[in-house]
């Protein structure tokens, strides 16, 4: 089952939102007698898909809004993705991680369980909620990213910094939180100390301000220590890389070093901007099984509730306060091997489901029906079969920023009824809002 998404659509687009409302007036009158908005959903379009009944990740299909067409994915001019899986589908936009080009710019205002299908219908354009006079800023349409040790559950989906500490809306501040990352994550060990050459490190980032004027973002300032044994390390060492630019910039921990021809595992950690992403997978690194894990939060830097605590996040002692974090013999460590967190794709359009096996599971495009007596109740013939949720729905941007579609999943129909493994047809209606 999917993990759950470390950045909350909604939490995100009122964090936007408010940003945007700052200098409105309130004072604005409102125009005498009742008006009738004019809808920019200028256009519809159904697209039905057929997955193959084996289908699994590489089976992806993709769609055009603007074209109102299936796209090729390995283009550039597509919009949303579906890709395959076991029994299921999961949705991509291009943006992100999935991005077909580094100027994309698509993306979703959230997921399936963000708004309903009824609710949308509410909206005369895509750019601007319902009963605000201010358009949505680009910030709340969100991305496709990486889910891994580094990504946490604030406004900017991140473990490693908070944003806008004590009002300050355009710094990031670091959390100092210590990382355990291992070379190979499907081994238990916790310390280099090992005969399977495998080497452990606490990380901490220190920093996200530099270059010629020290108050350049993207210089990502951290120290990093290696675990030789039990509650032992070896001397602490300071790195820094300029990752300001659109691409990643890899660092080998082993030999404290950016390596500027990433392959295989000669890398362990990249940067790029405020992102972070281990070597892990032939997807998301080049093949490496670097794992990680949060080790220690700093006392002091969040109260009991989980907020920011201001002063000791802009204290100037900060980052010395926290030097002690980095070698710390109380520091958290994996069970076992199963326990390292391992970097994977996420989408906003992929929700975390609701509900506690062996009950109904919504996904939110869908639920999943694991018992035959279940499934029934809404007219499938078997156990271990899929729904369509017709009343959820979300919107989306197109690669080229600036059309726009509201959608949902209005119905998955089997090829067999009573075969849970049986070819399904998946059915996409579109209100579309055209580029001017």
């Amino acid at each position: 089952m999917k993990d759950s998404l470390t950045l909350k659509a909604g939490t995100l687009l009122a964090f936007a939102l408010a940003l945007a409302g700052c200098g409105s007036d309130s004072n604005d009158s409102t125009p005498a007698g009742p008006t009738t908005p004019t809808s920019s959903f200028t256009q519809s379009a159904t697209w039905a898909v057929a997955l193959p009944a084996t289908a699994t990740e590489a089976d992806a299909v993709c769609y055009d809004i603007d074209t109102r067409a299936t796209a090729d994915c390995t283009g550039n001019a597509w919009d949303l993705k579906l890709k395959g899986g076991t029994r299921t589908g999961t949705l991509w936009t291009n943006s992100g991680t999935s991005a077909s080009s580094s100027t994309s710019n698509g993306g979703t205002l959230g997921s399936p369980f963000a708004y309903t299908w009824a609710a949308l219908q509410a909206w005369t354009s895509a750019t601007r909620m319902p009963g605000e006079t201010a358009d949505i800023p680009s910030v709340a349409w969100l991305k496709d990213s990486l889910k891994n040790v580094f990504t946490g559950n604030n406004s900017i989906g991140t473990a490693v910094f908070e944003y806008g500490v004590g009002g300050d809306n355009h710094k990031l501040w670091p959390t100092y939180r210590t990382f355990i990352i291992t070379t190979d994550s499907s081994k238990a060990h916790t310390n280099s100390n090992n005969a399977d050459s495998v080497k452990v490190f606490a990380l901490q980032v220190t920093g996200y301000y530099g270059g010629s004027s020290g108050t350049e973002s993207g210089h990502v300032a951290f120290r990093f220590a290696e675990k030789t044994d039990t509650g032992t390390f070896g001397t602490a060492l300071s790195g820094s890389v300029n990752a300001s630019g659109s691409g990643w910039v890899y660092y080998d921990l082993a030999n404290n070093t950016v390596v500027d021809t990433p392959s295989g595992s000669n890398w362990h950690v990249a940067f790029n901007r405020y992102s972070i992403k281990l070597n892990q997978g032939s997807e998301v690194g080049t093949g490496g099984k670097v794992g990680g894990f949060v080790g220690k939060t700093p006392a002091g830097f969040y109260d009991a509730s989980g907020n920011v605590v201001v002063s000791t996040f802009t204290s100037t002692t900060a980052a010395a306060d926290t030097l002690a974090d980095l070698t710390a013999t109380d520091q958290a460590l994996p069970a076992n091997a199963n326990a390292w967190i391992k970097d994977t794709f996420n989408s906003p359009l992929n929700p975390a489901y609701t509900g506690s096996y062996p009950n109904p599971l919504n996904y939110g495009w869908f639920t999943y029906y694991s018992s035959a007596a279940d499934a029934a109740t809404v007219g499938l013939g078997a156990a271990h079969m899929i729904k369509a949720n017709d009343g959820s729905g979300a919107m989306l941007r197109s690669v080229g920023g600036n059309s726009y579609a509201r959608f949902r999943l209005k119905e998955i129909v089997y090829a067999d009824n009573t075969v849970n493994n049986s070819q399904q047809t998946w059915t996409f209606e579109f209100d579309i809002q055209p580029a001017p």
